[in-house]
């Protein structure tokens, strides 16, 4: 099956200063289904997708040290009917009668909250999630060895994490700064499809993985100094909540095209400031019984698994303080030292582009965007607004230019001229800014974070 799934985490904090210690509850909320996967034709494995959701967590302190880390899985939603009561009962497929309704199909809706995460944080900890959705077939599951290869990486991407929050001040709306694609940090192609993605069999894979199998996840990250930002933020679906976007359609998997949404709730209970260093990483304190779950418009699933049934508590009441943040200039550096600092540029180019790739002025190959922060640093954008590459760049009497690097450690160079609303301008490998296509953009806001 192929899906693509949206993963929205909803972060809802009440703190009382900025970047101060605390704890940190991460629940999960539940899911969106927008394109139900590929399914064999005699449906083995119930009707409709059957999924479940898996959770990487991974706290360091601001120098990048890892503190604690661990995984949480949730139960398989789908179709619970004869053989797989075992199942959480979600969706709205039915069998050829119109009944036994369950199994999940495209509009459908699942609501619950689950605690999966709780932590102690002090003053400039990170928290980096690493959320990905699976297509359930009991066959094979391949998702054991998934996470046994990133459990062995959570040390480098903390490493690499850590410089990246330093220099991050959050504004309202910048999604850019929490949501990233994990080549930023160094994470390469893992094979986590097994047989399902290289011959298309039936087995248990990860959503948004290319057709052969490869699959690079998502990375969420932030720390407590950007946590109230977050929780204050509207990014589309209330204050608080962030979609992660998982579509297989493209990374070009057209086989199995499945499209969601995953919905994670993170609270913060703020203690007061400690000094920062001071968390000497504690005991991971296991969550409490997940709470029932609800399918927008049906009534509640039955439990199974994880899910015991218990009502949410709410945090004990903190205080209601509202933060205000201001963004203050600081100087521009690259974490890729490969690429040379450009002056800081003027910020009237400061903002988020958004346009096309193209050849000659036939501006309507792949998507392109581009964020050009007031202190001369820039970041090429996906379709996700998640961080696909990162640079530096110098605008001047209208004319821009600047380098980026690639995941794959490519230089790119970039130059254009403003005009009309308007940048048009070529882009090219290493030194050459014209030798591999063109692209032209126009603003879409103003500037939403700086990095030092």
């Amino acid at each position: 099956m192929k899906k693509l799934f949206v993963f929205a985490l909803l972060i809802c904090t009440t703190v009382a200063g900025f970047g101060q210690s605390g704890r940190i509850r991460v629940s999960f909320v539940g899911f969106e289904c927008i394109r139900e996967t590929w399914d064999d034709i005699l449906q083995s494995d119930g009707k409709g997708d059957e999924v479940y959701f898996n959770f990487g967590f991974s706290l360091a302190n601001r120098q990048g040290a890892t503190l604690q880390k661990h995984e949480k899985r949730t139960p398989v939603y789908g179709d619970n009917s004869g053989p797989f009561s075992n199942r959480v009962n979600a969706g709205s497929a039915v069998d050829l009668f119109g009944g036994a309704k369950g199994g999940i199909k495209a509009g459908d809706t699942y609501r619950c909250n689950d605690i999966v995460a709780e932590y102690p944080m002090s003053d400039g900890d990170i928290l980096t999630i690493i959320p990905t959705a699976w297509e359930y077939d009991p066959i094979a599951d391949n998702m054991n060895a998934f996470t046994s290869t990133m459990g062995s990486l959570y040390n480098s991407i903390n490493q690499k994490v850590a410089p990246v929050m330093a220099g991050l001040s959050l504004l309202a709306g910048d999604l850019g700064g929490v949501i990233y694609h994990g080549t930023i940090f160094g994470l390469t192609k893992i094979r986590a499809g097994g047989d399902q993605g290289e011959l298309g069999k039936p087995g248990t894979r990860p959503i948004g993985m290319e057709k052969y199998g490869d699959f690079i996840p998502k990375v969420v990250t932030f720390n407590t100094k950007n946590i109230a930002t977050i929780c204050n933020s509207n990014y589309g679906y209330g204050n608080g909540i962030i979609a992660v976007k998982y579509d297989e359609v493209e990374v070009g998997n057209q086989r199995d095209h499945g499209i969601y949404n995953i919905l994670l709730k993170l609270e913060f209970i703020s203690s007061g400031p400690v000094p920062a260093g001071n968390n000497s990483g504690g005991s991971y304190v296991p969550p409490p019984a997940s709470g029932s779950g609800t399918r927008t418009g049906a009534p509640p699933p039955p439990s199974s698994g994880a899910n015991t049934g218990g009502s949410y508590v709410p945090p004990p009441a903190a205080s209601t303080t509202q933060i205000k943040q201001v963004a203050t200039p600081v100087n521009a550096t690259v974490m890729n030292q490969n690429v040379k600092t450009l002056n800081v540029a003027s910020t009237g180019v400061a903002g988020t582009w958004v346009g096309n790739f193209g050849t000659g002025t036939n501006y309507n190959g792949a998507y392109c965007s581009f964020r050009f922060n007031g202190d001369g640093t820039m970041q090429v954008l996906g379709a996700d607004k998640a961080v696909a590459a990162s640079g530096t760049y110098k605008y001047e009497n209208n004319n821009l230019t600047g380098t980026y690097i690639r995941p794959s450690g490519e230089i790119v160079s970039f130059s254009g001229k403003f005009d009309n609303n308007a940048i048009t301008g070529a882009y090219g490998a290493g030194t050459n800014s014209s030798n591999l296509g063109t692209w032209r953009v126009t603003k879409q806001g103003s500037v939403i974070a700086n990095l030092r």
